[in-house]
């Protein structure tokens, strides 16, 4: 009997349709917060709602084109509804990191008007969500409908198999990025490129690789990379946003200074990201994703060897 049970919870579910389901009802407990929503809730809702798409990246082959495209139109769509948010929160970020970095430089410059203009934006996006009610409604309702898809398509009963295929095109996807980003170095390449090393990023984890081996090294450089093409994201943002009309007040030789210390850290993040891009990517799309799943644990391992269960057979969330 307990053979029996060991079987069952073996091939109980598609790992990736486990972490599809519990991001979306992660994403659905912090927008469901009393009001106001606290900052740490929507930013914890948003990396719950990208877990989602890179969950739902794993299981595309196992979908059709239409159905992928409407469940990944809802989560996109509700992500949209925190963008307000996480833009201006990140530009505060941004500053107050450029300042405490070249601080130095920054002593006899007038940076008090800007300040006050970064966080008027971020108050106005706070606002949004209190007296946007309907869009919050929207919202949840967008990430419902996506639970109610992947139930009635039986997202669950995916052949496992398709979470290799999801995996390599993933990495794919990321190399083409990589290789793009590298040849025009455009604010939109690499912002493209930052994107796709999320979904391979999130989607790794979500399989809960085994810590030993190389594997560790290749999550860590993933998490790295990610992490400064997020910086350079969002220093052009910065950059962007300080040359707008809105920005009069502020003394021109303040935003001189600015763009160039912006340029400047933006060169050394370019130059630390495409050092691990070149050993994130030396690899072939197959040869990766066959040593990524080698490292997945044995209770979610065999189902990537094990057709899906049958209707009969429970689903349990991972």
């Amino acid at each position: 009997m307990k053979a029996m049970q060991i079987t069952r919870s073996m091939t109980a579910v598609n790992p990736a349709y486990g972490m599809l389901h519990a991001a979306i009802d992660e994403a659905l407990e912090h927008m469901k917060a009393p009001q106001p929503i606290s900052d740490e809730s929507i930013h914890d809702a948003r990396k719950a709602l990208k877990k989602a798409r890179a969950a739902l990246r794993l299981l595309q082959n196992g979908m059709s084109k239409r159905t992928y495209q409407t469940e990944n139109s809802g989560l996109r769509d509700a992500g949209r509804f925190l963008s307000p948010f996480r833009d201006a929160k990140s530009l505060i970020d941004a500053f107050d990191s450029l300042h405490e970095r070249y601080g130095d430089k920054l002593k006899s410059v007038k940076i008090a008007p800007l300040q006050k203009i970064l966080h008027a934006n971020l108050t106005r996006a706070r606002r949004h969500f209190l007296h946007t009610p309907t869009e919050l409604k929207n919202c949840i309702r967008l990430l419902k409908d996506c639970t109610a898809l992947a139930k009635k398509e039986k997202f669950s009963s995916i052949d496992s198999a398709a979470i290799e295929t999801g995996l390599r095109h993933i990495y794919q996807k990321g190399r083409k990025a990589h290789a793009e980003a590298d040849t025009v170095r455009t604010p939109e390449a690499l912002h493209e490129w930052r994107k796709q090393v999320k979904y391979l990023l999130n989607a790794m984890e979500g399989l809960h690789p085994s810590e030993r081996g190389g594997i560790v090294k290749i999550l860590k450089r993933m998490d790295q990379l990610a992490d400064h093409l997020g910086n350079d994201h969002d220093l052009v943002m910065l950059s962007q946003e300080i040359a707008r009309g809105a920005y009069v007040p502020v003394n021109s030789e303040v935003i001189k200074t600015l763009h160039a210390l912006i340029d400047q850290r933006r060169t050394k993040l370019q130059k630390k990201a495409f050092g691990l891009g070149k050993k994130l990517y030396d690899r072939k799309p197959k040869r990766f994703t066959k040593r990524i799943l080698k490292q997945i644990p044995p209770t979610a391992a065999a189902t990537l060897v094990r057709k899906a269960p049958s209707k009969k057979s429970g689903i349990r969330a991972i």
